[in-house]
């Protein structure tokens, strides 16, 4: 019995962690779609460039000219512009896309000591 209750509770968890159908409906045509690209400075200063595909999903970059790091991520846009993308380097970007004026936002990087963090800019090209 309780393993029902396990698998019951995994799947729940499982299905809300996941982009709802009716959202997938909605983002046939994601108003956002096309190349983002923005500065992000404070703790950690580079550039952010990503595209956003019909669907809503988005594939990117994250280049730190700090560092010299560099990584590729993915992340979603809402049908209302909300973003969110979180890398595997725990770079938080998030805010609301506009088609017309640049986005201002406050990003957030978990280190093993602490928290890096800053703001950062994005606007569609």
């Amino acid at each position: 019995m309780k393993k029902i209750h396990w698998l019951l509770l995994f799947c729940f968890f499982v299905n809300i962690s996941c982009i709802s159908d009716e959202e997938r409906q909605r983002q046939v045509n994601s108003g956002y779609q096309g190349k983002w690209i923005g500065s992000f400075t404070g703790d950690d200063t580079g550039i952010i460039t990503f595209n956003v595909k019909k669907e809503g999903t988005l594939e990117g970059n994250l280049s730190s000219t700090t560092s010299g790091f560099s990584e590729n991520f993915e992340g979603y846009v809402n049908f209302n512009g909300k973003f969110d993308v979180n890398t595997k380097a725990k770079y938080y970007f998030s805010g609301y896309l506009d088609n017309v004026k640049p986005l201002e936002g406050q990003w957030t990087q978990i280190l093993q000591n602490g928290t890096a963090k800053g703001t950062f800019t994005l606007k569609k090209q």
